[in-house]
């Protein structure tokens, strides 16, 4: 069962009741899936895998080792001297590599910087990490060694791991891989978008994103610069794809949180009077003590034929999202960074994905095996991103990230749920 794609010109006003996310997160290279379950779309039925969802796999280490880098002769030795960060760090893009390494080296405290990166994804990193010092006001541990390689993991954009030798400490790894074929990676998703019934060519051949998925100016930008892409990519910058990238990427958080996230979804629209009349009158409207009690894909169900009712009755319903942050994996990662240092490296360890733990400890950590079997757990893990819920490290990197995009102006919405989870895992304030 999905969301049939309709297109109702009169439509009853509702001020556009939206079911949704407001979390931007992740985007994997194709929309080709939504939930781990089968769901049904235009009467065909297709399985889809937890490691099909959209996203850019947050968070993935990536194994390097000291010797390899060096070996690279890419990365210079690293400096004793710890530089003491301003609480206030004022960006300014740099017009060459040595500039913006040393602006790096100087101002952010970075001690190894690899200089075969292109300067566009050095000033993204740099004012990146800006932007997270600017917010901790001095006090956030960033990188030490920022490194540029393709890495095996297809879709990490940009990944935190741990070296043993303590001179090249914490780095960021850039996968330039993701960054030079970038413009593919847009072309195979709006293909898979179209697949998905997600997108659809108007009369004139221009893309658009059916009524449940349009949620406005949100979406209106989105739209003004998917056509733009595909009519002319060349028009488009290195920065300019990421940003487009990470606009798709919000779509795609919305549609796993609509499915993954379905009793909060189910919640938020039963709040609407006019929302219950369509329902009384077809004789759907659920009672929400019982839906709690369901599996989340018994809620699902609930849910998707409950916004098919509305739709096809003409009620004014829509996904909502954010627009894309082209910092987000940046903000992620250095939220890994700074809950290590909080709440020491054992405890840390024993918070990552179940795989991770078996591969370290022989078995899942109880940590871990508590928040992956909670559905209540889950269901808030979902409603931060689709990434969140795959293990109490990656959710807390993601709401880090979220609180991180808050504060710099962002529209970001984390529930009082959501920050209590947070807290509980020794989340980093911010």
């Amino acid at each position: 069962m999905s969301i049939q794609p309709v297109n109702c010109s009169n439509v009853n006003s509702l001020n556009n009741i939206n079911l949704g996310n407001s979390t931007p997160v992740s985007f994997k290279q194709s929309l080709t899936q939504q939930t781990p379950d089968t769901v049904e779309i235009e009467g065909k039925k297709k399985t889809l895998s937890n490691g099909q969802k959209w996203g850019i796999g947050l968070g993935i280490a990536a194994a390097l080792t000291a010797t390899a880098l060096l070996l690279r002769g890419k990365v210079g030795a690293a400096k004793e001297e710890v530089v003491k960060l301003a609480e206030h760090i004022d960006f300014t893009p740099a017009k060459t590599t040595k500039e913006a390494i040393e602006f790096a080296k100087t101002k952010l405290g970075v001690k190894n910087y690899d200089d075969s990166m292109p300067l566009d994804v050095m000033n993204w990193v740099n004012e990146g990490l800006t932007n997270i010092n600017n917010v901790r006001k001095g006090k956030a541990k960033l990188f030490d060694t920022i490194t540029y390689m393709d890495l095996s993991e297809e879709r990490v954009l940009a990944s935190c791991a741990n070296l043993d030798d303590y001179k090249l400490g914490m780095h960021l790894n850039v996968n330039k891989k993701i960054f030079e074929n970038i413009g593919d990676s847009i072309e195979r998703s709006i293909k898979s978008g179209l697949d998905k019934k997600i997108l659809y060519k108007d009369s004139e051949g221009k893309l658009a994103l059916y009524r449940f998925y349009h949620c406005g100016e949100v979406s209106d930008n989105l739209l003004k610069n998917l056509n733009k892409f595909n009519e002319n990519p060349e028009s488009f910058s290195l920065m300019d794809k990421v940003k487009l990238y990470e606009e798709f990427t919000s779509v795609g958080n919305a549609v796993n949180s609509f499915y993954d996230a379905p009793y909060s979804k189910l919640e938020n629209l039963l709040k609407n009077e006019r929302i219950q009349e369509t329902l009384l009158a077809h004789s759907k409207l659920p009672d929400l003590k019982q839906i709690e009690k369901l599996s989340t894909k018994q809620q699902r169900n609930v849910l998707v034929d409950v916004v098919n009712t509305c739709l096809y009755s003409g009620d004014d319903i829509c996904l909502s999202y954010p627009p894309g942050d082209k910092f987000r994996t940046i903000y992620h990662e250095n939220g890994h960074l700074e809950h290590r240092i909080k709440i020491g490296e054992d405890k840390f360890l024993s918070m990552r994905k179940p795989e991770e733990c078996i591969e370290r400890f022989g078995k899942v950590s109880d940590i871990t095996n508590d928040f992956i079997n909670s559905k209540e757990k889950q269901q808030t893990a979902n409603r931060v991103s689709n990434y969140a819920p795959e293990s109490p490290l990656e959710f807390v990197a993601e709401v880090y990230r979220r609180l991180i995009n808050k504060a710099l102006g962002g529209k970001e919405n984390i529930p009082d749920d959501v920050m209590k989870l947070y807290n509980e895992y020794g989340g980093p304030a911010i």
